[in-house]
């Protein structure tokens, strides 16, 4: 008889989890609150489940769910931990696009010191990496910072250099693809234009041309921070 894992949700974590698992090969079901049907009836049967769940939502979710004691519970979440179930946080920005097997192996899970992935989920072969659970929070807020922050800065900037000049979000995305290339071949001097050279002049320059523009504080504050690093 197949031992299927089971994952409760049916967002993006969910859905990169489902897809891991079919080009791993390795059964499972999903129970979505969308479908109606309870949450025993689904994953009752599954010796591991998976919370792929809102954060404020997968400790309730525990409480309301005895059947769940027993089992191995993981989560996604970077930064809570919650009793009773594993937190196993993914370093990698699920967005919309499909990975391939070997990205999908590629990606490194935070784990709490002592907790062994291959003891959880036995078919990944995983980097780890080890984060205590008084650290979470902050793992968790860099990660955000690094991955999430520039994707709104990029949009901002792509957006509207587009309208305002019209560059295309071809041409965009290699201006910041190249940042990213220099950045990963050496971060110390990846860093260029006026906040680079502590030119106040021109960076007051642009803050002034953003005028009311709520990113000008943000262009201020990101040239205030390097110049007093």
């Amino acid at each position: 008889m197949k031992k299927f894992y089971g994952i409760a949700g049916d967002g993006r974590a969910s859905i990169h989890l489902q897809a891991y698992f079919r080009l791993l090969k390795v059964p499972y079901k999903v129970w979505s609150r969308r479908r109606g049907l309870a949450p025993e009836r689904v994953l009752g049967g599954c010796g591991a489940v998976f919370l792929l769940l809102k954060d404020a939502a997968i400790a309730p979710f525990l409480a309301a769910h005895p059947f769940l004691a027993g089992k191995r519970v993981m989560h996604f979440s970077g930064s809570l931990s919650v009793p009773g179930a594993v937190a196993l946080h993914p370093l990698m920005p699920l967005a919309g696009r499909p990975l391939t097997l070997a990205e999908y192996r590629a990606i490194p899970f935070a784990l709490e010191p002592g907790v062994s992935l291959r003891r959880l989920v036995p078919e990944f072969a995983n980097p780890v990496l080890r984060v205590r659970r008084e650290d979470r929070p902050l793992y968790h807020a860099l990660c955000v910072l690094g991955g999430n922050l520039p994707v709104l800065l990029w949009s901002k900037a792509a957006g509207e250099l587009g309208r305002r000049f019209g560059v295309k979000p071809a041409q965009a995305a290699r201006y910041f693809r190249a940042a990213l290339d220099n950045f990963e071949a050496a971060p110390e001097t990846a860093l260029t234009g006026p906040i680079a050279r502590r030119d106040r002049a021109t960076v007051a320059a642009g803050v002034r041309a953003l005028g009311a523009d709520p990113y000008a504080r943000v262009y201020s504050l990101f040239a205030r921070i390097h110049e007093n690093n």
